[in-house]
């Protein structure tokens, strides 16, 4: 099984390991008992497909948030702009991302006119639970368990056919569950989020004001800044402080730069700044952090 290290392009698109080469479906376990930082804010152009499997994970997609408990899953349609993260210590969630071109490649066939283009063309995009409570919830969660069973038996002649097979199966149902009952995300919030969130990690180590950011969109400090807050539950700056905290992170972990030069790198005034930022947010000074990392 692949413990999820999500990487991302320089657009914030999400990159993930596929389960074999050349076949676009990645399997995944995401453990917060291992780490408990949470997942950044990123999009793809897969499908995603979440299962919890043990304790509680708080799903955001753009500006609605999703409580998962154990054995609850979770439909992100393609492009949404979205990030997890653990609300108990124990919280772990299976992954599955699913490329269109695995349900079918072909635009102008039937099957993807019918069972692609439908949730291409949604003004809105959707999001959905499941669980076992409805049949297709049931068809949906069964599928989902026979793709993460076959990702573990490699010596399986004709896995990925077999993983297709069981994708395939419940397709439908995933159709019959966004027209029933998925919940709806403005695609022009979710393209001014994604706009937002690459400005700032573009720009994390400069100087940002808040007027920067809304220049940059085309909207007002005031309107900005609430619409920022509304989609992810934080101020524009206390998410850049966090994005900042967690590049110096890495700086930390991977390099021998003083800490001075992490903190001007990673957008920090002065190392003071940075130093008393870092513990307020992790608990322990940056010079601790790097001792035991």
């Amino acid at each position: 099984m692949i413990v999820n290290q999500l990487k991302t392009l320089d657009n914030k698109e999400g990159i993930m390991e596929r389960l074999s080469f050349g076949f676009p479906l990645s399997v995944y376990q995401t453990n917060f008992s291992l780490s408990s930082a949470p997942l950044p804010w990123h999009w793809h152009e897969d499908f995603q497909l979440c299962l919890v499997d043990r304790g509680v994970v708080c799903f955001h997609v753009v500006h609605q948030k999703y409580r998962l408990t154990q054995d609850t899953g979770l439909f992100i349609n393609r492009r949404l702009a979205h990030m997890a993260e653990p609300k108990s210590p124990d919280a772990s969630y299976y992954g599955i991302n699913v490329h269109p071109d695995l349900i079918c490649p072909y635009p102008d066939s039937y099957v993807y006119q019918q069972m692609l283009l439908p949730l291409f063309q949604l003004s809105t995009s959707s999001v959905f639970l499941f669980n076992r409570s409805t049949p297709d919830g049931l068809s949906l969660t069964d599928a989902f368990s026979r793709i993460l069973a076959l990702s573990e038996q490699k010596e399986i002649q004709g896995r990925e056919l077999l993983i297709q097979s069981a994708l395939l199966g419940a397709w439908p149902g995933v159709l019959n569950i966004v027209r029933g009952s998925g919940k709806n995300v403005s695609s022009s919030e979710n393209q001014r989020l994604k706009e937002i969130l690459l400005y700032l990690e573009t720009h994390y180590a400069e100087k940002i004001t808040l007027a920067s950011i809304a220049g940059h969109i085309h909207l007002s400090p005031g309107e900005c800044s609430r619409f920022f807050r509304r989609a992810t539950g934080l101020t524009l700056f206390s998410y850049l402080l966090q994005y900042r905290i967690c590049q110096s992170e890495k700086l930390l972990g991977r390099t021998d730069l003083s800490i001075a030069q992490i903190a001007l790198e990673c957008g920090f005034s002065s190392q003071s700044y940075f130093t008393a930022c870092f513990r307020k947010l992790e608990g322990c000074t940056p010079q601790q952090y790097r001792r035991l990392h």
